[in-house]
């Protein structure tokens, strides 16, 4: 028995993740497989368009048999913190064999080589890293600008295996091969039998924001729901989302709208945002995670100046802050995540898995991880939760404690008045489906 373990945020599940299940399956053989799906809000710093709940259903009538959720102080991280927790997760089980992630190359050699020379972090590499720091660029081009000075100065073996700077520049600049990099970086820190199997991406660029047929990017996808949902009231629209996406997740999706069940956006939290950032005072917000070098003056100045969220973002962006982060920041602002609190589950990494869903056959998985996983499994939260109040686990009650927030605060974005009550992690069940 063999089982795969896949990385994701579903927003929403369309036909690239459909590849990616299937094309995996095909080539290591798995009998099963398992999501690590980030939750409420995620990476980019934005709120899921449809909740943890929907995207789960989507992923098990899809073909995965178990879905665990990355917990919210990791799910809206920056990749390497993403990356990490998934990993984590994943490696805890005990039961998984393959890691499978989409990506622009499939040179497993490159992305090891690369993973160990960031993990080892010689003298020269951390010298570069620091001067760069010195120009006020992103970290990701700041890695790039060190990896190319390491390798031009060394002839590294990566040059010897005829790999050219540009290829290997090439490779740095993709979003989904800067992760699979963590992902592989990962592995190596915890020193994981799990085997990596990269898959080269199909269709349309991560970032494309029109349709472009089958495989279109789900930043098309959500565009285009975007634009017409909130501006129509039919649902014709919904036609062009046919081939993009299997079929059971256009009739989830087809499903949510109909029931007037709106896709939720940044701008749903921009009053919450604002009152946030207006009411704080600047030595609290200096303490939230990624505020550094005097950017909560920046913030403050500017939720004063403005009103709107996209302008909030043009006027604190720069080339060290990019959107992505600068989104980071604002979402961690809100839920008053703390640079140290951080850190702190950072060292100590995801410390549950929460199920949110599984298939029929997902329960023979989920017996074995049970008998194997090096962290507690949760099927039923208020149980779990009261156990460890009463062993005051603080650290893990801290991180649990956002997810729930994650959760109360979403569901206020919701148009309907009927589903924005709270504690909904305590009240709704897991999705079990009989596949």
């Amino acid at each position: 028995m063999s089982v795969l373990g896949v990385i994701a945020e579903f927003n929403p599940f369309h036909n690239g993740h459909q590849y990616l299940l299937q094309k995996s399956k095909e080539l290591t053989g798995a009998d099963f497989s398992i999501a690590v799906m980030g939750g409420h809000f995620l990476q980019r710093g934005e709120p899921a368009f449809w909740n943890k709940w929907v995207r789960t259903k989507m992923a098990i009538k899809s073909g995965f048999d178990l879905v665990i959720e990355l917990p919210y102080v990791f799910a809206s991280q920056d990749a390497r913190g993403f990356a990490q927790a998934g990993v984590k997760i994943l490696n805890s089980l005990g039961v998984v064999d393959y890691i499978s992630f989409g990506c622009e190359s499939e040179e497993i050699e490159i992305f090891s080589t690369l993973a160990t020379l960031i993990r080892k972090n010689p003298p020269l590499f951390k010298k570069i890293i620091k001067e760069e720091l010195k120009k006020g660029d992103s970290f990701p081009k700041i890695r790039e600008k060190a990896i190319i000075s390491f390798y031009q100065k060394y002839n590294h073996e990566l040059v010897g295996m005829g790999v050219s700077l540009n290829e290997i520049r090439s490779i740095l600049r993709q979003p989904n091969n800067i992760l699979a990099l963590e992902y592989m970086i990962s592995l190596q820190q915890l020193k994981s039998s799990i085997k990596v199997l990269p898959i080269k991406r199909i269709g349309s660029s991560f970032s494309e924001n029109k349709l472009e047929g089958r495989y279109s990017s789900a930043t098309a996808i959500r565009n285009l729901i975007s634009q017409y949902y909130f501006d129509s009231d039919n649902f014709q629209f919904l036609e062009e989302l046919k081939t993009t996406m299997p079929l059971s997740s256009y009739q989830i999706i087809s499903d949510q709208l109909k029931e007037d069940i709106n896709p939720v956006l940044f701008s749903n939290f921009e009053q919450a945002i604002f009152n946030r950032l207006r009411s704080i005072p600047s030595r609290d917000l200096k303490r939230i995670n990624g505020i550094q070098e005097g950017l909560e003056n920046k913030f403050k100045k500017a939720a004063l100046l403005t009103g709107s969220i996209e302008e909030l973002i043009s006027m604190t962006k720069s080339k060290r802050y990019t959107r992505t982060r600068i989104q980071r920041i604002i979402i961690h602002s809100l839920f008053n995540l703390t640079r140290q609190e951080v850190q702190t589950f950072n060292k100590n990494g995801p410390l549950y898995c929460r199920i949110l869903g599984m298939s029929k056959k997902g329960r023979n998985i989920l017996q074995k991880a049970k008998l194997n996983s090096k962290l507690p499994i949760v099927q039923q939260l208020k149980r779990f939760y009261r156990h460890n109040s009463s062993l005051g686990n603080d650290v893990l009650l801290n991180m649990l404690n956002y997810d729930i927030l994650a959760t109360d605060l979403y569901v206020l974005a919701y148009n309907r008045r009927d589903l924005r009550t709270g504690s909904q992690d305590f009240t709704r069940s897991m999705h079990i489906l009989n596949l």
